[in-house]
């Protein structure tokens, strides 16, 4: 019995656990509570938990460097503004779904079992990413796998994997709280954060960090500008308790035209980010089989990536109302609410 439970702790390895999205969908406007999301988790190994977790981790990267800027404009010197920015990465289609990944074989009684997993009922190996709608994919022991369980006085039934629901989520969130100030030399300085809190004992704490610096170049080239003309780098770091760290950096240039109650700007802009991901692995799935927790760790991460950011300022006296459009492999908008000085 001893050797076929270390069999068993061996084939759940490739199941998994809690605790990664906490991020995404604490910082949701839907419905769904961070527990969800995290024991919706907690059938997935490494492999299949980058898959599941790709629509959310991807669209936060994204939206992390959204929404810096409404502006190439420089405040003068000890100028403001202050205000509330949130961002949303659409979510492609092709996003919806994945591929479980499955273990290749098992081992229960000194005997090898390959290919030991199947979908339930003939149906197609497929399953619904967090973004994604429907139930996930169930997978029962098959061949000689199901009949040594049989003959064991198992019941294949408790061995079944089922893989996460998806919770339809379109776009990924984001949000944080920015300001800026100017200084001396034509430069402004940005700050953007999210004040820490916790919104749950398994979440954990969240916050966020980060800031900029703008300069002008339009200073530089002529006395009467018939555009703003800056320079921008940027940067962030985002924390959900021990489960994601992230970190963004960007470099912007950015060019604007101001109108008598708009501001109209575009911006280039280099970007990249990634996201530590950590989790204890906790099967839920055999019933009285004593499992150890094992501690996965994985990096997804965000190459360079060009994008071109479109976007409109509205300002009435003290108030800017900011829409904000990222052209990129995920799209992002972005709307703001910004009071100051303009």
């Amino acid at each position: 019995m001893r050797n076929r439970m270390m069999a068993l702790r061996n084939s759940l390895r490739w199941l998994l656990v809690p605790g990664l999205v906490a991020a995404g969908a604490a910082l949701s406007s839907s419905p769904l509570a961070a527990q969800d999301i995290s024991e919706s988790l907690s059938s997935l190994n490494a492999a299949n938990g980058k898959l599941y977790i790709r629509p959310l981790s991807e669209g936060l990267a994204a939206a992390l460097n959204s929404g810096f800027y409404h502006t190439a404009e420089v405040h003068e010197l000890l100028g403001f503004d202050l205000g509330f920015r949130v961002m949303g990465s659409f979510v492609p289609g092709d996003l919806d779904t994945f591929m479980p990944v499955l273990p290749d074989s098992v081992v229960v009684e000194g005997r090898v079992f390959f290919d030991p997993y199947g979908p339930a009922g003939g149906s197609q190996l497929q399953s619904p990413t967090v973004s994604g709608k429907g139930d996930g994919v169930l997978l029962d022991p098959r061949g000689t796998f199901r009949d040594t369980l049989l003959a064991l006085g198992e019941n294949p039934a408790d061995y079944a994997i089922r893989f996460p629901k998806g919770f339809d989520i379109p776009i990924a969130p984001y949000a944080a709280v920015q300001g800026a100030v100017g200084v001396p030399l034509g430069t402004e300085l940005v700050i953007r954060f999210i004040p820490s809190f916790t919104p749950d004992e398994d979440v954990g704490s969240i916050s966020m960090i980060g800031g900029a610096i703008k300069h002008s170049l339009d200073q530089w080239l002529w006395d009467d500008a018939p555009l703003n003309l800056a320079l921008a780098f940027g940067f962030q770091h985002f924390r959900v308790g021990d489960y994601l760290d992230a970190n963004s950096t960007q470099f912007s240039l950015i060019a604007s035209k101001k109108l008598p109650l708009v501001t109209f700007y575009g911006a280039g802009t280099l970007e990249n980010a990634n996201l530590d991901i950590s989790y204890e692995f906790e099967p839920e799935i055999v019933a009285d089989v004593p499992v150890e927790l094992q501690k996965i760790e994985f990096r997804q991460e965000t190459p360079n990536d060009v994008t071109l950011k479109l976007g409109a300022t509205l300002t009435l006296g003290p108030v800017g109302l900011n829409a904000e459009y990222t052209v990129a492999s995920r799209d992002v908008l972005t709307a703001a609410l910004i009071f100051g000085t303009f």
